[in-house]
């Protein structure tokens, strides 16, 4: 028997308060794709733990209760023809999911989502699914109350949600890269790179030739087993920064020639995440572009480390 065949759905019993979060004026019934999140009650990691497979990479593993919650969400599509799921994402403490309405639905979107909510909480309760690893005490229910959407018309917008439901284990684990301060500077990742040696500065002119290029990136990538230290500024040292991240060995200094972003870029999740590499900034945060002026001055100081 279907899970979800197993939950009796009351249409209409949406609270007043989940009312007031839908887009005035907004047809939810209409077709198209939707991007919806849920939150747990009291932001609680409910449905396991984000972690490190063998290969570095950034999982959700999922404990009985978000198992659960993955198997209602597949579901929903035997209770309702007209929807089609699109992708998703199970996280400690929310889930994201696309959802596609097909045209003439009789049902809107909100009442979908309430069954899945609701399915979800009614099997908690009779099974007990909660691991208490991830979720401390037992809580009083699973859902915060409501949801979160965004209607994605346009194919653009569709696909950046799409990205961003697939990257939300990454984004995660890079949140618990070290940060910190070292004398005057700031610095995200392995700061024991510093130590480490033999180190060698990348400078790669703007004029540098596809050749050039090329030639010092097999070098990096195939002869150089030490620390490369650059400011990945020019664009001949941006194409060999995409060949080091992506070389599961290369161990990175980044001397940044401006502040310390608040984001870490997805393409850098692996290096980071492996340890092998590093992030320094002298510069205010504030300052969010590089000028010739501190390009030239972390160019010394990469020297400096070498």
């Amino acid at each position: 028997m279907a899970l979800l065949e197993r939950v009796d759905y009351v249409a209409g019993r949406a609270s007043s308060v989940s009312q007031k979060l839908r887009m005035v004026r907004k047809d939810y019934s209409r077709e198209g794709w939707y991007f919806v999140t849920m939150g747990t009650e009291m932001h609680r990691p409910l449905f396991g733990a984000v972690e490190l497979d063998g290969q570095g990479q950034a999982v959700m593993r999922c404990n009985p209760l978000g198992q659960l919650v993955e198997q209602c969400w597949r579901e929903i599509p035997k209770h309702y023809s007209f929807v089609r799921l699109g992708a998703f994402q199970v996280m400690p403490d929310h889930f994201h999911g696309l959802v596609w309405l097909d045209r003439g639905n009789v049902k809107p979107l909100g009442e979908v989502m309430n069954m899945f909510k609701g399915a979800v909480t009614r099997l908690w309760r009779r099974n007990l699914l909660v691991d208490s690893r991830y979720s401390g005490k037992e809580p009083a229910s699973v859902w915060q109350p409501n949801y979160y959407d965004v209607i994605c018309f346009e194919a653009e917008e569709l696909a950046i949600k799409e990205a961003y439901i697939k990257a939300n284990p990454q984004r995660l684990a890079l949140k618990r890269i070290p940060r910190g301060t070292i004398k005057a500077s700031t610095y995200v990742g392995n700061q024991a790179l510093l130590n480490a040696s033999p180190k060698r500065a990348l400078r790669v002119s703007r004029k540098a030739t596809e050749q050039e290029i090329a030639q010092t990136q097999r070098f990096f990538t195939e002869e150089w087993n030490g620390v490369v230290v650059s400011t990945f500024f020019s664009p001949g040292e941006r194409t060999i920064l995409d060949a080091l991240l992506k070389h599961d060995k290369t161990r990175i200094i980044w001397i940044m020639p401006m502040g310390m972003p608040e984001h870490i870029p997805v393409k850098w999740g692996r290096a980071l995440l492996d340890h092998r590499a590093l992030w320094l900034s002298a510069y205010p945060d504030e300052q969010a572009e590089a000028t010739r002026e501190t390009c030239m001055q972390c160019n010394l100081w990469a020297t400096k480390l070498s």
